[in-house]
């Protein structure tokens, strides 16, 4: 599946989150990372791909098919992906299992035996068997974002869009979770991340774009653009957050 941005702009009241971003996802690519400096856009333009907003102009397409504009619209699209965020957004009042039973049976239709099943499944595959009968606020930060992440691909998603899926998680879970991630991609899931961990966007990644300021300053594959940024931002940009 390909995806495809054609002059994509998102404007917030007066900020330019997105200004005019043309890029091209093909089959080839397994996982893209969006990488530079925080308020750059990475998020705003992750969200657009997956169709949570609606561009302010320009077009998203996949396999060369224009994604309609509108919530209602989108919501197929929607359904097609898997999300996680930085914030978990795990219901406070359920259970992990029931965390990721709910949107199997009333976002994607699923029977409640079979949405059952596929919690426990993945689940497990996270090691959160013991934890399935806790609510959120009975689990550290790392086992809730371990939940987030089962209920993410649980739907079998053609890509898992991942948003800073570390930032608000001590190093040891950290870890933890990036790990996960390297599973998955190794699995073979498609995966478009924002992170602002560098070694990991290296290692994992075969796409790499960089925004700043809402503007795409580099695009290309993962090991070149690190290996010979070609502008001095970009290049300035890795000097520092590679030094650590």
């Amino acid at each position: 599946m390909s995806i495809e941005t054609a002059s994509l702009t998102k404007h917030y009241v007066e900020t330019k989150a997105i200004d005019n971003v043309s890029v091209s996802i093909g089959d080839d690519v397994q996982v893209l990372a969006l990488i530079g400096p925080s308020g750059g856009g990475k998020s705003t333009f992750l969200r657009l791909i997956g169709g949570l907003e609606s561009p302010t102009s320009g077009e998203v397409m996949v396999n060369g098919i224009k994604l309609p504009v509108g919530d209602s619209a989108l919501r197929e699209w929607r359904k097609k992906n898997g999300f996680l965020f930085q914030s978990f957004n795990l219901f406070p009042h359920l259970t992990a299992e029931e965390n990721v039973i709910l949107p199997l049976v009333e976002v994607h239709q699923s029977s409640r035996e079979d949405a059952k099943n596929r919690a426990q499944e993945m689940l497990s595959r996270f090691g959160l068997t013991k934890h399935l009968g806790k609510k959120p606020g009975q689990l550290s930060g790392g086992q809730q974002q371990r939940v987030a992440l089962a209920r993410a691909i649980a739907n079998k998603p053609q890509w898992l869009l991942l948003d800073e899926p570390t930032s608000a998680l001590d190093p040891e879970m950290k870890a933890e979770v990036l790990d996960l991630i390297e599973e998955l991609q190794k699995s073979g899931q498609k995966i478009i991340l924002s992170t602002h961990e560098m070694g990991f966007a290296r290692r994992a990644s075969d796409h790499v774009i960089f925004l700043s300021d809402g503007q795409k300053l580099e695009e290309g594959n993962a090991e070149e653009l690190f290996e010979n940024p070609k502008t001095a931002e970009v290049k300035l940009f890795l000097e520092k957050v590679m030094k650590w």
